[in-house]
């Protein structure tokens, strides 16, 4: 039998194993495939980087679990380095109803708890401490309306409790936070549009300057604001998370993603050209001397 006839005629069941076999390596032993970064995810680092004591930062998530391993990776890497930065606050606000557990689990998997505390919200991020250097308002139905309000009525549309019922009005006076323009950055992390309602209602109304992490589908529509300048930075889906953990000398699971993905485009062009191989050597030819 013939090299071409053999190339030719392949099970293509072989081709799906070695894609399995191959994703299967990548995932548990990634090699680290240079990445290069993209101008809006440098921003986003460059952003989060340049935050200063005293400053205060909303990050919204607006995550539902179909969406939420496609920004896992960016949750838990954006906000390590945010909490690395000393003397920023953080409030944390939902705008979707299933994202509460998740931003919990983003929360857990970058701190520890507290001493004399064993269940949420008491959780210590990199030295910040809940109640002291962030809190977690939960979620607030309406999505545009509630943000719509959020701007106009800071206080009263976040309330005196968190998620908890734990009283907060300490936290919010003592760091200053009255009213909309003394946010400084909000970062919204998306499977729906979270981010273009603190858009409009925080940038074009307050130049609060807003950042973006979203799943793949949006990243045409997000770009298209990015360009325009109406968002500060974003981090597009799965690859965006990955340059964002590179930059940030973040070992996150992004990143080794990548390097499967990376491995698999490069095989799959491979089949491309072995099957062209395999066509023009032996099956146009075989279908020829038939006639």
């Amino acid at each position: 039998m013939s090299v071409m006839k053999v190339i030719a005629n392949i099970d293509r069941r072989i081709y799906y194993g070695a894609v399995f076999v191959l994703t299967a390596i990548m995932l548990l032993f990634p090699i680290g495939l240079p990445l290069k970064v993209s101008p809006e995810v440098k921003a986003a680092y460059n952003m989060i980087d340049s935050l200063e004591p005293g400053d205060i930062v909303i990050i919204n998530f607006c995550i539902t679990a179909s969406g939420y391993n496609e920004l896992k990776g960016a949750c838990n890497s954006m906000i390590s380095h945010l909490f690395s930065k000393p003397g920023v606050k953080v409030i944390f606000t939902a705008t979707s109803d299933q994202a509460p557990i998740m931003m919990e689990e983003i929360i857990a998997n970058n701190g520890e708890l507290m001493t004399g505390h064993s269940s949420y919200p008491y959780y210590e991020i990199q030295g910040k401490q809940y109640g002291v250097d962030y809190i977690n308002m939960g979620y607030y139905p309406g999505l545009f309306k509630w943000i719509a309000a959020l701007s106009a009525d800071l206080r009263g549309s976040l309330g005196n409790n968190d998620w908890y019922g734990i009283d907060v009005r300490q936290f919010l006076d003592s760091n200053g936070i009255m009213e909309a323009r003394d946010i400084d950055l909000v970062l919204s992390f998306d499977s729906d549009d979270g981010a273009g309602d603190f858009m409009r209602y925080f940038y074009l109304e307050y130049g609060t300057p807003v950042m973006q992490s979203m799943i793949g589908v949006m990243v045409a529509g997000a770009k298209v604001e990015y360009n325009a300048g109406n968002y500060a930075a974003i981090v597009p889906s799965i690859r965006g998370a990955a340059e964002y953990q590179f930059l940030a000398d973040y070992p996150g699971f992004a990143l080794t993603q990548m390097d499967a993905f990376s491995i698999i485009q490069f095989f799959l062009i491979f089949l491309m050209v072995l099957g062209n191989i395999g066509y023009y050597g032996y099956t146009r030819n075989h279908k020829e001397a038939k006639k």
